[in-house]
């Protein structure tokens, strides 16, 4: 087992054990959050990445997109704006859905198992970003070229890719539980 699928499962651990204190009601609306951040990323990332450059260009002179390091940029920036959508979709008031979990094992699963679905949206789109730009953030011993069979196997079943054309479909069916409930 690489050092990325250990990274992936321990973020959805942790993101599991986050899910079971805050319970699923609260981790449904943050799951929306997530969603809509991927669906902004794989809809309209480049636009906003080509915009920045020629903005950066046009005030500066200095294009990163014609740089060596275009690839690390572009990875950084892709990252950078998803994170801040993450602690966004986490951070003070968010969308919540109404109703409590029932008590007992049956509420501790959907707590725990929204958690670990958050989890693997986060770490997953990191993965999916780092593999898409060929991996521009070399630390030592994180991934190490060649990548496992395992690793090589599991890139079909990132979030951004497996969920991509169905986003806005995912989105619209949360927002409708959300009013609807």
């Amino acid at each position: 087992m690489g050092a990325l699928e250990i990274l992936l499962l321990v973020v959805i651990i942790i993101f599991a054990l986050v899910g079971a204190v805050r319970g699923y009601p609260k981790e449904l609306g943050t799951t929306t959050g997530l969603l809509v951040a991927l669906l902004v990323l794989s809809e309209w990332g480049e636009e906003i990445f080509t915009g920045l450059d020629s903005t950066i260009y046009s005030f500066l002179g200095l294009s990163f997109l014609a740089s060596s390091y275009a690839s690390l940029w572009q990875a950084l920036s892709f990252l950078g704006l998803y994170v801040l959508m993450v602690f966004l979709a986490y951070h003070g008031e968010t969308l919540a859905f109404r109703g409590t979990a029932p008590p007992g094992p049956l509420g501790m699963t959907l707590n725990i198992a929204n958690g670990a679905v958050n989890g693997y949206l986060i770490a997953g789109s990191v993965w999916y970003y780092l593999y898409r730009f060929d991996y521009p953030l070399r630390i030592p011993g994180l991934f190490p070229p060649p990548l496992t069979d395992l690793t090589q196997s599991l890139l079909p079943l990132l979030p951004v890719t497996l969920l991509q054309p169905h986003l806005l479909l995912f989105i619209a069916f949360l927002l409708l539980m959300r009013i609807m409930r």
